[in-house]
């Protein structure tokens, strides 16, 4: 469901099961997040577990919503949700990603402030997310109202990875 004033603007939101369109723009976005924090191979052995097509529906059935924005109907940004933890009524946001080419226009706040939309009529006491110690996606997160709940080194295949796990306190 758009917002009227950003269909007006070509912006909409919806939710999506099109995994060919997360699928290209995690590709578009991987590479330039996490050049500079994670190593080629360790940027590829994600995306290819993470983001093909089947990976994205085996997500989607396991409970995934994700959202997709589209400027001028082009595929700009996405995001994906789910309940973490049923008797807290945590949610979990498992992904948020900008296009390069996109960043700076507001999407990744419309992508939350949708979310929260989305969950807090269900209940939801809390959204959490892992966050890259090195991301400087992490300050965005801070100023919508994260706070750091935990810290940890993640086993995953080959690698670890070095997260945060923030947390956004939500009233129901």
């Amino acid at each position: 469901m758009a917002s009227p004033t950003l269909h007006a603007q070509g912006v909409t939101l919806e939710e999506t099961t099109d995994t060919l369109a997360i699928h290209h723009l995690a590709h578009q976005t991987w590479q330039p997040t996490y050049k500079d924090i994670l190593a080629p191979d360790q940027i590829q052995y994600m995306l290819d577990m993470f983001y093909t097509p089947a990976s994205l529906q085996q997500q989607m059935e396991e409970g995934q919503t994700f959202l997709l924005v589209k400027n001028q109907g082009e595929p700009a940004a996405f995001a994906s949700y789910s309940l973490l933890y049923p008797e807290e009524k945590v949610y979990k946001l498992n992904k948020l990603y900008i296009h390069p080419g996109q960043q700076g226009k507001g999407f990744g706040k419309l992508l939350l402030q949708e979310i929260v939309r989305r969950i807090q009529p269900l209940g939801a006491t809390a959204l959490d997310l892992n966050v890259h110690r090195q991301n400087p996606a992490l300050q965005f997160y801070l100023k919508h109202g994260f706070h750091i709940h935990q810290t940890l080194d993640i086993p995953l295949g080959p690698y670890t990875l070095n997260d945060h796990i923030l947390r956004l306190p939500l009233t129901v």
